[in-house]
């Protein structure tokens, strides 16, 4: 990756230019289907722009993941320092929470090419999966493990693994972006996060009568 950034030189608007179309087009074609020319053409410059920049079409993947793991992601998913302690100690955690998952929810829908990129391409280059997936994912889930860690030692939540917990949390908001924008089902961002919050934090276990 040192290779690619050494090419890169001092022309940052073009190259992100360049990044961002490659981003498009790989959400919308993939890695494949997706030509160097056609990546040149949609940016406004020529192929050979393109190569001075980045010496080879994979060249021009690596980077664009670097972009979306590195500024996009970060930006999106973890966004500026959450008050966890204001969520957790608010008198109404459970809208606190929704509140921030909206928030990032929202922010994905609005860049979901390029989750697209990164879901799609780790699966067929082993190279960029060992490189990128470490860097986001144990990094989300830590950061939700400390809002229930926090909550577990306050009292508020109930003893339970926090770390089995996040990645619950994770997977339940994944799949309601995975059906907004993978399956094209309308979603009611708001209902939705009612109900799958309602579960989450009261369980499905119906209370039978006498039951305390």
């Amino acid at each position: 990756m040192g290779e690619v950034v050494a090419r890169m030189g001092n022309s940052g608007e073009t190259q992100d230019r360049i990044l961002d179309t490659a981003i498009m087009l790989f959400a919308k074609s993939g890695y494949h289907g997706t030509k160097t020319a056609d990546i040149a053409k949609d940016s406004g410059v020529a192929e050979g722009t393109v190569f001075k920049y980045y010496g080879t079409k994979k060249d021009i993947l690596r980077s664009a993941m670097n972009k979306i793991v590195q500024r996009i992601i970060p930006g999106i998913v973890f966004g500026s320092r959450l008050d966890l302690k204001g969520m957790v100690c608010s008198p109404d955690p459970k809208e606190e929470l929704k509140k921030v998952l909206k928030s990032r929810i929202e922010k994905i829908n609005q860049n979901v090419g390029a989750f697209k990129v990164l879901i799609n391409e780790i699966q067929y280059h082993d190279d960029i999966m060992n490189e990128y997936t470490g860097q986001f994912v144990p990094k989300a889930i830590k950061m939700v493990e400390e809002y229930f860690e926090l909550g577990i030692s306050k009292g508020i939540f109930r003893q339970m693994d926090s770390h089995t917990a996040a990645r619950s949390m994770i997977g339940m908001m994944a799949t309601i972006v995975l059906e907004r924008n993978v399956l094209k089902r309308p979603i009611d961002l708001d209902r939705e996060l009612d109900i799958v919050l309602d579960i989450f934090f009261n369980g499905i276990y119906a209370e039978k009568e006498g039951e305390i």
